[in-house]
């Protein structure tokens, strides 16, 4: 009796951490069927280790969706939101995901080599040890991301506002920094 008490409470558990918000099955289904998924309800989605290179995830809302470790090589994300995402190790090589939000989102290892950030939204981001040689990040807002080991050479960082945003020992050699805003924390200087 105790037995099933217990494990009635761990189910219990389990499910009133879910996140509030649910993604949309049948989108899951269509995503991952077709690769094909514009303005797609996958808030709060588990696509942990997919393969989705070269989708379209354009406008879709991917709101706190664990991607750990997914292929997006050369996918569109272009104003997808995707706050608040797990993003670990995640592939992004030359996606697009030009005005995206990505504010509070964590990118921890993942790869942004030839990724188009143009104007994206990334303010709070976790970017510790990123990838991202020769992305271009114009216009993008990264105030308060942590970049701290980053591989960011030949970065374009024109008119992106890193206000605040940690970029201790980050490669930026080549970087493009004209009419950044990127004023250093004291112990940069």
């Amino acid at each position: 009796m105790l037995r099933t008490s217990f494990l009635g409470l761990g189910f219990w558990l389990i499910g009133s951490l879910s996140p509030a918000w649910g993604e949309n099955p049948a989108h899951v289904r269509q995503l991952l069927a077709t690769r094909q998924c514009p303005r797609c309800d996958l808030s709060g989605a588990d696509l942990r280790h997919s393969n989705l290179d070269r989708a379209d995830l354009s406008q879709a809302n991917l709101k706190g969706a664990n991607l750990m470790g997914v292929n997006l090589f050369r996918a569109n994300l272009s104003q997808a939101n995707l706050e608040n995402a797990y993003l670990a190790g995640v592939n992004f090589f030359a996606a697009n995901l030009e005005n995206a939000n990505l504010q509070r989102a964590n990118l921890y290892l993942a790869t942004l080599v030839n990724a188009n950030l143009t104007a994206a939204q990334l303010q709070n981001a976790r970017m510790v040890l990123v990838n991202g040689v020769n992305a271009n990040f114009t216009g993008a807002n990264l105030n308060q991301a942590n970049l701290s080991g980053a591989n960011l050479i030949d970065v374009n960082f024109t008119q992106a506002n890193l206000t605040g945003a940690d970029i201790s020992r980050a490669n930026l050699d080549g970087a493009q920094l004209q009419g950044a805003k990127f004023p250093l924390k004291p112990k940069e200087l």
